[in-house]
């Protein structure tokens, strides 16, 4: 899971180098840090609103990795597709785990709600979506397998009612969206994805996957004691590496 953000700096260098033309590594790499960093101030001073952002930005980030490649036609409403989707996950597990999610969220965020506003919001995310599937299957904006879909959601259901909170995320989290997002991300630097290309994404990632891996190593280490600590904190991060 960690991994396929390794080359976030190479990407977003890569992608201003093709819209923008010649672009410095440096000023990317400055820019890059300066975004964690101030998400991470934001989550000191304002965590309320720092953590709504959060959310809807990762519900984007799940959604458009997941519905980029089956739409036929691009929209501003595609935008909104890809974060009813990835909001709809995200509030599923709130809600299937509430005991373990509110108390994640309450420590983040000061924000305390009561198990039926998450199946409300769930729900009413859940119609909207469905609407937007609809209208954009009639139209002929979408190809794709509506069953196929559902029985993914059925799956997630399934998983997130059976195992805990981290777990049920994890599974997601890497088989759902991160080794996609690695063949997506391939797809994109190289052309293709095929073993040589993960072999090449490996050489430019290695430094900034094995950073991560120690620091996360050493953070276990000093909170291990508090794993909901940990989990907290965790999010801080992920929510700061979301961002940029």
């Amino acid at each position: 899971g960690i991994f396929h953000g390794a080359n976030d700096i190479q990407l977003i260098h890569i992608n201003a180098m093709r819209s923008a033309g010649k672009v410095s590594r440096k000023k990317v790499f400055l820019l890059y840090v300066s975004t964690v960093l101030a998400i991470l101030l934001t989550f000191s001073f304002f965590p309320r609103v720092a953590f709504i952002f959060f959310i809807i930005i990762s519900g984007f980030h799940f959604g458009e990795q997941h519905w980029n490649k089956y739409l036929i036609k691009k929209t501003v409403w595609n935008k909104l597709l890809y974060t009813l989707y990835g909001l709809f996950i995200l509030f599923m597990i709130f809600y299937i785990k509430y005991e373990q999610a509110s108390q994640v969220i309450n420590d983040i965020s000061g924000f305390q709600f009561q198990e039926d506003v998450y199946l409300t919001i769930t729900s009413v995310i859940g119609i909207a979506l469905i609407i937007q599937l609809s209208f954009y299957l009639y139209f002929d904006f979408l190809k794709v397998s509506i069953l196929e879909e559902l029985f993914f959601l059925g799956i997630f259901f399934i998983i997130f009612k059976t195992a805990s909170l981290l777990w049920g995320f994890c599974v997601y989290f890497i088989v759902w969206h991160s080794i996609p997002s690695l063949v997506d991300q391939m797809n994109y630097l190289y052309g293709i994805s095929n073993k040589w290309t993960l072999l090449q994404y490996l050489k430019s990632a290695w430094k900034y996957w094995l950073i991560s891996l120690i620091g996360l190593f050493g953070l276990y280490f000093l909170l291990k004691e508090d794993n909901q600590f940990f989990a907290s904190i965790m999010l801080y991060f992920l929510a700061a590496i979301t961002f940029p």
